[in-house]
């Protein structure tokens, strides 16, 4: 959500630019939206690759999540923001040993397992810490998800297989060393665009869940069916209409032997806090050379985007407003030209040929719907600039200010 302009200049003057600003209103009302929209029981879990930021993740603790993390670092931004350690959950590809006795120290006793070798390390860790854990095991079922980025029902690093956990079913009945079994882990894909792709994914989950419980003569208690709850990134578009969601997935519950004994858990990152953010930017200099226009601003691809800059990933769509525009500039016709950063290489681009009103140098522009995968998705160790601050406000006040700190530090 936008600040409005006097107080985004106001903001600016105080903390420099470019700058992340965050409207924890906005993080409230979206996670009091989503919980609304699923079964009374479901648990939300804040992933907090989308941002690990404790303003945000605190907000959402306030209103009922729980987090999910995957890195030390975000243990750390978790237990600031307050979360109770035995209430998360730590999964991800390649854990080492070190990491799960930090988590296991930390007080985390649910963790995510990706193969049985993770299980095993788990294992391990636990009993030399003397505990008790619970796991989910992550499987990767045999359908495709309709999600613009599918994590399941292809050849993935995510998980395992579902045939492989059932063919090898006597190791799991047999079980492992201070580790109990609760539940699977299911994650479709990102940016489910439909509702009926998000129940259609919520009763496969279940029917996972189903199979293994029988394959293994267990009983399970927990299904993660992951997320995928879309939300527009660095650009303009409609919130999702969910309407419907919980009678829908209420339903698919019912068409599986398990599903109304079991306790729903769902992840959201960009849905919770993508539209809280706003990346605040000026422009340095407009200038021409031959053909082409570009605007030159005081951030770049190691504040936004990340590797679309490097094009290991596709460019997205990128939409500047500009706050402080000169009388007649929005009657004048748009220009077209490429938006750079500040950086020394040609990879720095925000947009390239966009359309544009006039822009001067001075004017400040907003990018809405950053609050997830901004600044910590990007490249802030390239070319060693200083990264941007970072302001929570709730209405005109600031709440919290942070500062994300990059460089080589001698040991």
């Amino acid at each position: 959500m936008l600040p409005d302009v006097a107080f985004a200049q106001d903001l600016i003057s105080r903390h420099g630019s470019p700058l992340y600003v965050y409207d924890l209103n906005a993080v409230a009302e979206r996670a009091r939206a989503l919980k609304a929209e699923l079964p009374d029981d479901a648990q939300v879990y804040y992933s907090f690759k989308a941002n690990p930021l404790p303003a945000l993740a605190r907000e959402l603790r306030l209103n009922g999540c729980r987090a999910e993390i995957t890195s030390e670092g975000e243990l750390a931004s978790a237990l600031e923001a307050g979360f109770p350690a035995a209430e998360m959950m730590f999964g991800g590809p390649g854990k080492t040993a070190k990491e799960l006795n930090e988590m296991i120290h930390a007080g985390i006793r649910f963790f995510s397992c990706e193969s049985f070798p993770d299980v095993q390390k788990v294992s391990t860790a636990a009993k030399s810490a003397g505990v008790d854990v619970n796991i989910l095991l992550r499987v990767n079922p045999p359908d495709a998800p309709d999600a613009r980025m599918a994590m399941t029902g292809i050849e993935s690093q995510f998980g395992l297989d579902e045939e492989q956990w059932i063919e090898q079913a006597v190791i799991i009945q047999a079980g492992w060393p201070r580790v109990t079994v609760r539940g699977i882990h299911v994650y479709f894909g990102t940016q489910v665009a439909t509702r009926e792709a998000l129940v259609e994914n919520t009763l496969r989950a279940l029917q996972s869940a189903e199979r293994l419980e029988a394959a293994t003569g267990l009983q399970f208690q927990i299904v993660n069916a992951g997320g995928g709850f879309p939300w527009p990134y660095a650009s303009d578009g409609e919130a999702p209409d969910f309407t419907g969601l919980k009678q829908g997935i209420e339903e698919a519950r019912k068409a599986v032997s398990l599903g109304n004994r079991v306790v729903l858990w769902f992840e959201s990152g960009r849905h919770l806090v993508a539209g809280s953010g706003t990346l605040l930017t000026t422009v340095v200099e407009v200038k021409r050379s031959r053909a082409k226009h570009f605007v030159i601003l005081d951030t770049g691809i190691h504040h936004l985007g990340g590797m679309t800059g490097l094009g290991r990933i596709p460019r997205f769509a990128v939409t500047f407003k500009n706050l402080t525009p000169e009388p007649g500039d929005a009657d004048a016709p748009p220009f077209v030209a490429d938006l750079v950063g500040p950086l020394c290489s040609p990879l720095d681009s925000l947009a390239r040929s966009a359309k544009l009103p006039n822009m001067r140098a001075g004017n400040l522009l907003a990018v809405p719907n950053v609050g997830a995968y901004g600044l910590t998705a990007s490249l802030i160790g390239f070319l060693s600039h200083p990264a941007p601050m970072e302001v929570a406000f709730r209405g005109d006040q600031v709440v919290e200010t942070w500062q994300w700190k990059t460089g080589h530090a001698k040991q």
